[in-house]
């Protein structure tokens, strides 16, 4: 049987950092964002993720699961504080599944879940966990699943919805239209000759002057406006976007492709590597080229560039729900949900086992309530 604790992520020690890297790189399914160099970060400088929590499997030294528990809530559904795995701002954590090692991961979820349910009884904790954006299709969720069932701790997947992602095995040789690559390439022509200056893609990850041109290019931008989401709107947001980009750099596995028009940058795009794949991490472009679409630009010329110069097997946009621009430039899907799960006693576990019935009741009140007043 596995040993379980909590530790804030705060007071991780040096073995116990080495431990978490080294199940990273084991995990059942790579997610960078529950990655000490995510986490840790983001409890250093987000005030949001100050008291984050891991729930940790281990054997011996070995860390054999983590879950990051990053604060409560009371959300309007379900009527009860809940613990929640993600945080705000998003932009550290674009993806909540829980890192398991591969070569035990039912008994690693097993015994995290034993641990959130012993956190309940011992501490305090809430009975429910959410996990806002999770990859439901992968192995690391049927894993949770099967667990779950065993305990009878009901699990209700809430709002299921696509992201885009390509893959060698799939449409990566030739991953856009041809109507769209054809207008793309028209751009980009028309680009070069407005400006009289090559047009070409960057691989700045190693320029020290990246970061400054990305954060410049972002505030100059959409999401440099009051209640935006540029890196360079507040100071506790751009320092910890500065160490992780210093950070990252280091480890070797972050990317950054810039579309140059000459020496000026017009578009940027941070790639993070995990596992076998990429993970897009951050893009921008510069608004007073807004015409030639530098960001389609950029991203089609990325994909070719990473297909022909690394072996990554796949690569997923990390994006919202919804996004348009990334479901037109890459054709394949997977699938990401928010999860609930009841985890605590009896009224927990029947408040969760509800929720299906719940939703139903209040999407068709809102429906009424639409419907009336349209009327």
């Amino acid at each position: 049987m596995m040993d379980t604790r909590l530790v804030k992520v705060k007071d991780i020690s040096a073995s116990d950092e080495r431990a978490w890297r080294a199940l990273a790189t084991r995990a059942l399914e790579p997610n960078p964002f529950v990655e000490p160099d995510f986490l840790m970060l983001c409890a250093r400088h987000l005030e949001s993720y100050a008291d984050t929590t891991l729930v940790v499997a281990q054997e011996g030294d070995a860390f054999r699961g983590v879950i990051p528990i990053v604060t409560f809530e009371s959300p309007h559904i379900p009527p009860r504080t809940v613990a929640i795995t993600g945080g705000r701002p998003r932009a550290g954590r674009l993806l909540d599944t829980p890192l398991v090692d591969s070569t035990c991961a039912d008994p690693a979820m097993g015994a995290l879940l034993d641990a959130l349910h012993g956190a309940v009884k011992e501490r305090g904790w809430p009975g429910i966990v959410a996990m806002d954006m999770v990859g439901i299709d992968g192995p690391t969720v049927e894993c949770l699943h099967r667990m779950c069932e065993i305990r009878r701790f009901p699990v209700f997947t809430k709002e299921p919805w696509e992201r885009a992602t390509i893959s060698r095995t799939g449409r990566w040789a030739n991953p856009i239209d041809g109507d769209r690559r054809r207008e793309i390439g028209r751009r980009q022509r028309l680009l070069a000759k407005e400006t009289g200056a090559e047009v070409a893609l960057v691989d700045r990850t190693l320029d020290p002057t990246a970061l400054e041109d990305f954060l410049k290019m972002e505030m100059a931008g959409w999401k440099g406006q009051v209640g935006g989401q540029a890196f360079g709107s507040s100071p506790e947001t751009m320092a910890w976007f500065g160490d992780w980009h210093r950070q990252w750099v280091a480890t070797g596995r972050l990317t950054i492709l810039s579309l140059q028009v000459g020496q000026t940058p017009v578009a940027m795009q941070y790639f993070v590597r995990a596992g076998e794949g990429f993970f897009c991490f951050r893009i921008a472009y510069d608004e007073t080229f807004a015409k030639y679409k530098p960001g389609a630009m950029l991203l089609y010329l990325a994909l070719n560039y990473l297909r022909d110069n690394t072996d990554a097997a796949w690569l997923d946009s990390t994006s919202d729900k919804d996004n348009e621009f990334f479901l037109g430039m890459l054709p394949e899907r997977r699938k990401l949900a928010r999860l609930l799960i009841g985890i605590g006693g009896a009224f927990d576990r029947t408040l969760v086992s509800a929720l299906p019935v719940m939703t139903k009741l209040v999407c068709s009140g809102r429906q009424v309530r639409d419907r009336c007043t349209h009327n």
